[in-house]
């Protein structure tokens, strides 16, 4: 099976055109793909499909030809991924399948357009939704966070710089499943002269080295709800996220690695 790789500040994904949708994948197939020593490797993986074809995306295919179906690496369905969708946006404009310099993309999040700014691409995520506070406890330690919802489920905490380069994020966090009851990705934020500095636990993933939403979550929550540019500095690099009054949008790079062929079991 034909497969490209891309990633956005270090957060990777194995894109694979199936754009009839004639390709069944299971989750044990989609973890075997992304198994960083026996596969590919990848924190998620995206199926190019025409939005037509897919029955998540037919109600958008009068807006976008093509449907980001994207998986998690334990294979989990999920909404959105602010890096995935400028990875995504960056093959169909490398493959031919999209040109210009706007590319309209299905999500199960709802239409995103991702526009070429330079080297970078710079997603409309839409506005972040502030949702109240909640409680996580990860190795033994309760926090408090911002809900934030940005099409999937975001929780928010500020912490000290010491604190943040102490946290061990290997375990899996405790939410409330009645408030999170697919999880959450847990974003943890500390300061910075021009935005913040954030570490995260994605969900079906783990730790990883950037999250694109996550990175939306946390420059929301770090310009106080408020309106303004936020640049997120995360271990795979920098993005930077401008918020208005009618949307928010997600600059950073995308870039393609690789392509060729692997056997699915």
């Amino acid at each position: 099976m034909f497969f490209a790789k891309g990633h956005g500040t270090g957060n990777d994904f194995v894109v694979i055109p199936d754009l009839d949708a004639s390709i069944e994948l299971t989750a044990p197939q989609v973890a075997a793909i992304c198994d960083r020593r026996r596969g590919v490797g990848g924190d998620g993986i995206m199926r190019v499909v025409h939005a037509a074809k897919h029955p998540d995306a037919q109600e958008q295919s009068g807006e976008a030809e093509w449907f980001m179906d994207y998986r998690n690496a334990d294979g989990s369905i999920a909404e959105m991924c602010g890096n995935g969708v400028r990875v995504f946006a960056r093959y169909l404009l490398e493959s031919g399948l999209s040109s210009g310099s706007a590319v309209p993309v299905a999500t199960r999040a709802g239409l995103r357009t991702i526009e070429v700014v330079g080297d970078d691409l710079e997603a409309d995520m839409s506005s972040a939704r502030f949702l109240g506070t909640e409680r996580v406890t990860l190795a033994g330690t309760e926090y408090e966070g911002t809900h934030v919802s940005m099409g999937n489920p975001h929780l928010v905490v500020r912490v000290t710089d010491d604190e943040l380069d102490a946290l061990d994020l290997t375990g899996d966090p405790a939410v409330d499943p009645a408030v999170f009851p697919n999880k959450a990705n847990i974003e943890f934020i500390s300061p910075t002269a021009t935005g913040v500095r954030m570490r995260v636990h994605e969900r079906g993933v783990g730790e990883t080295l950037s999250c694109g939403t996550g990175a939306c979550a946390a420059g929301a929550v770090g310009l106080d709800a408020g309106t303004g540019v936020a640049t997120v500095d995360v271990p795979g690099g920098r993005l930077t996220v401008t918020v208005d009054d009618d949307t928010l949008r997600l600059r950073g790079p995308a870039v393609m690695v690789a392509e060729g062929r692997f056997r699915l079991l």
